[in-house]
Parts: C-alpha cells; sequence; structure tokens
C-alpha cells in the first residue's frame, strides 16, 4: 500500500524496467522469516548482532498460498503444491503471482519416484526458468531420469538432455549461484561418493563435480555463503558441523567452519544462513528451528526472532525486495493479492 500511494508518474516511474533493475543492483538482501501460517517478516543483515542475539526487523507481508516456499531470486518466491503440483510465481512487495503450466509426465503407467524442482535466473539474458529433474519408473523398466526447463514467460516446457548415469539424492534442494543450479547427487560410472550436479541456466547443459569429503555417519546439505556454493556437513560420530566452501571455478573445497558439540542438537541436516565477522554463525535445522551459535561463548540460542508457528520444514529464505513485476511475462497471466 505504502509503494503505490504515490503519484500517477511517480509509479509508472517505478514499472519502467529502468527502474526496476537499478533498484534490483542496490537492493538490500536480507532474510525472510515465516513467523505464523503464511505470515513472513523481512530481517535485515547487519554484521554482527547485539548481546542478546536479536535479529532486526524492517517490515512483514502475508501471503495467501497453502504451497510450500522453495527458493527466492530477485524478490521471487518460488512455491510448490505436495497434493495437486501446483507451481507459483510470486512478489510481495507488487503483490502479484502466476500459475505456471504443469510439466506432463513422459511417459504413460509410470510412477515417478523421485521428482525435484529449481528456479533461478541465467547471467546473460536474465530470464527466469524452472527445472524439473524426476526419475520415472514403470511395471516392467528400470527407473530413467529426464530433465525438463520452461522458461517463464513461455507457457511450455521443453525436455533437456540429462546424464544416463546420475541420480539425485533424495529429499535435497537445489541451490543457485551465479547463474547455475546445484544438487547433491550420485555418478553410478565414478564409483562411490557423491557428487554436484550443476545445471548452467544459460546453456540448459548439465556438468558434475565432487563433492567435499564425506564424514562418516553425516547429514549433508547444500547453502550459499559470502556468494559462494558451500556444503554443511554434520556428523554425529566426529560430534560437529563443518562447513566447506567452493572457489568459484576452482571446483576445490577449503573447510571455512567447524562448530563443534553437535550431539546437543537433535537433528540430521542444518543450513547455516550466516556467519558473521567475529566467527559467530546464524543456521536453521531442517525442522524449521532458527538457531544462532556463538564462536566466543561455544553456546547455541533458539529464541532468534519472535515467533508463533514454526512450519515442521525450512522457512527461513534469503531475500532482496524488488520491484520485478510478474506482469511483464508473456504468455503468463498475473493476478494481484
Amino acid at each position: 500500500m505504502a509503494c503505490k500511494c504515490v503519484c500517477k508518474p511517480w509509479r509508472g516511474l517505478l514499472a519502467t524496467p529502468e527502474f526496476v533493475n537499478l533498484h534490483l543492483s542496490r537492493s538490500v538482501p536480507g532474510f525472510a522469516v515465516e513467523t505464523r501460517s503464511r505470515s513472513f517478516k523481512m530481517v535485515e543483515i547487519v554484521e554482527e548482532l547485539d548481546e542478546e542475539h536479536r535479529l532486526d526487523v524492517t517490515f512483514s507481508f502475508k501471503l495467501p498460498f497453502d504451497e510450500i516456499i522453495r527458493s527466492s531470486v530477485n524478490g521471487l518466491f518460488f512455491l510448490k503444491e505436495f497434493a495437486f503440483g501446483d507451481l507459483i510465481l510470486c512478489n510481495p512487495i507488487t503483490r502479484d503471482y502466476i500459475m505456471l503450466p504443469c510439466p506432463r509426465q513422459t511417459t504413460l503407467n509410470v510412477k515417478i519416484n523421485i521428482e525435484n524442482f529449481g528456479f533461478g535466473v541465467s547471467r546473460m539474458t536474465r530470464k527466469y526458468k524452472v527445472v524439473r529433474i524426476s526419475g520415472e519408473k514403470s511395471l516392467e523398466e528400470e527407473c530413467k531420469y529426464g530433465c525438463q526447463v520452461s522458461t517463464v514467460g513461455t507457457g511450455s516446457w521443453r525436455k533437456v538432455p540429462f546424464g544416463d548415469s546420475l541420480r539425485l539424492c533424495d529429499d535435497v534442494g537445489e541451490v543457485l549461484v551465479n547463474g547455475n543450479l546445484h544438487w547433491t547427487a550420485k555418478e553410478t560410472r565414478r564409483g562411490s561418493g557423491e557428487w554436484i550436479c550443476c545445471f548452467d541456466l544459460e546453456t540448459d547443459l548439465f556438468s558434475t563435480f565432487p563433492a567435499p569429503p564425506l564424514p562418516s555417519s553425516t547429514g549433508r546439505s547444500l547453502c550459499v555463503l559470502r556468494d559462494c556454493l558451500c556444503v554443511s556437513d554434520i556428523s554425529t560420530t566426529d560430534g560437529c558441523i563443518i562447513i566447506w566452501l567452493m572457489e568459484e571455478n576452482e571446483h576445490s573445497w577449503t573447510k571455512i567452519f567447524v562448530i563443534p558439540d553437535v550431539d546437543r542438537l537433535p537433528i540430521v541436516d542444518v543450513w547455516p544462513i550466516r556467519i558473521f565477522e567475529n566467527g559467530d554463525v546464524l543456521m536453521e535445522c531442517e525442522d524449521g528451528t532458527l538457531f544462532y551459535y556463538s564462536n566466543k561463548t561455544k553456546t547455541f540460542d533458539y529464541d532468534i526472532v519472535s515467533r508463533e508457528y514454526r512450519a515442521p520444514f525450512p522457512s527461513t529464505f534469503v531475500y532482496a525486495p524488488s520491484f520485478v513485476s510478474l506482469k511483464s511475462f508473456a504468455m503468463e497471466n498475473a493476478w494481484s493479492f
């Protein structure tokens, strides 16, 4: 409401591509935290939290959808509904959304064993794309994997080649870094060990490179820290959380952080959100719990943001507000909420 209560020339200016792109380039990223069902608080990034480890809330917004937010790119949320498979893009600032066409199954009489979606924007053409990787198994054949891509605004899906030896790890989410989507995967032709599956949104091509060494008895998750791809390993055997960082285009991993006393956390996976200058870390558990680790006191704090509701899955997203309007995409019907 505050953004739209302006004179018509000013409102028209806010909708021009020149202003939208300029604002997006200067938009300060923060975190969108779900505090009640479908209600979020925007938390700005600071270099260091206060002594009580509290985060500053800049504004709040509510979404009219029950679907689960999968990712956020340039102020747009990508939502996926499990029961009916609805795919939604929305912008809580402009308060508009579009329903994306659902991809069709590639064959008849198949059972989908695994299905994973990714959403991102290419580096050069700045096209927004949704990627679907699925494993399908008929009654008589072995499991076959394939990939479909939809460029937002075209209203259609197309098949792209997917490696025959690639097998995505179950229940893993994608990570967008520098125009590339990443998943953890298995490479059946290269023996044991985990690999990173990378999809270039500019060329629509897949590639793979080795993941960091896997500790024993661990849970593994991908994340983005310092604008780089990172891997978080939580090992109950070694009693610590290990955070690995990959330097761009080098495919080499560096161990940048170790958090001991992990046995005090009844979790399997964690997603580091930010490592502060003083060595403290803000993270989220797989059950949606936000916690803060103090590098000075070696303690954990779980009361970071006041929340009346906590989803049983990760519900905190890096978020940069933008004026990107979904009404600008051709072949898509945009609605307001």
